[in-house]
């Protein structure tokens, strides 16, 4: 269930860069050629560990768009333990999209459904237009691995945002609420206080997410490496 739950955590951090942009773009578009870092740290501000994920070009296949993803992890030395390859794909046509993940036996295999719940999700992110903020709703579903037998699944509310802007560059503070459920009972709730740093274009540079025992990671992206 650790798996799952870091698996769902790592959804929740790459869905936001998925979302910036104009109406018209794919969502996973966003997230095409990049380098995003994510550093998870304690309480005292050390550091625990590190993920490099290295994302390729943007690829068509029929109706499905997908990007292929190099994925290196580190400890807390920064020794690199473990180096992979999945595949993140959705298809423009729903509002689903289709992650292929952290492992569970094969992290080929395994994949996340992200079901989005707001109605009027495509404006959620227009910062352009919106006088406010409104709260994104999400449901994740595994689909696949022995999670699926269990019916494992999760809903994400994203709340209280607020957005202003600092030294030129735009800040949104918002709430992260995970519920976590397994056969239908809910297992576990994870809170975050999530700060999100974008460019005066609304390019996304960087997040952080905290949990209410101050142990916290960071997202920095990269359109170059």
């Amino acid at each position: 269930m650790r798996s799952a739950l870091l698996t769902i955590i790592a959804c929740l951090q790459i869905v936001p860069a998925i979302l910036y942009g104009q109406e018209k773009e794919m969502f996973i578009e966003q997230i095409a050629q990049k380098r995003i870092v994510r550093e998870n740290f304690d309480q005292n501000g050390d550091l625990q560990s590190k993920q490099i994920f290295l994302t390729g070009e943007l690829e068509q296949e029929g109706k499905t768009y997908r990007i292929k993803v190099i994925i290196e992890l580190y400890d807390e030395s920064g020794r690199l333990t473990e180096k992979y390859t999945t595949t993140y794909q959705c298809n423009p046509n729903e509002f689903d999209v289709l992650l292929n993940v952290f492992p569970f036996a094969d992290p080929r295999d395994a994949k996340i459904t992200v079901d989005v719940t707001s109605k009027d999700f495509k404006q959620l992110y227009d910062l352009q237009r919106s006088p406010e903020l409104r709260d994104i709703h999400l449901k994740m579903s595994i689909e696949s691995g022995i999670l699926s037998f269990f019916g494992s699944k999760s809903l994400i509310t994203i709340k209280d945002r607020d957005k202003r802007t600092e030294n030129g560059n735009l800040v949104i503070r918002s709430k992260a609420v995970i519920e976590a459920y397994m056969m239908g009972l809910k297992i576990k709730t994870i809170n975050y206080s999530v700060e999100e740093y974008l460019t005066e274009n609304f390019v996304l540079q960087r997040q952080k997410f905290i949990q209410d025992d101050g142990t916290y990671f960071t997202m920095e992206y990269d359109d170059s490496y």
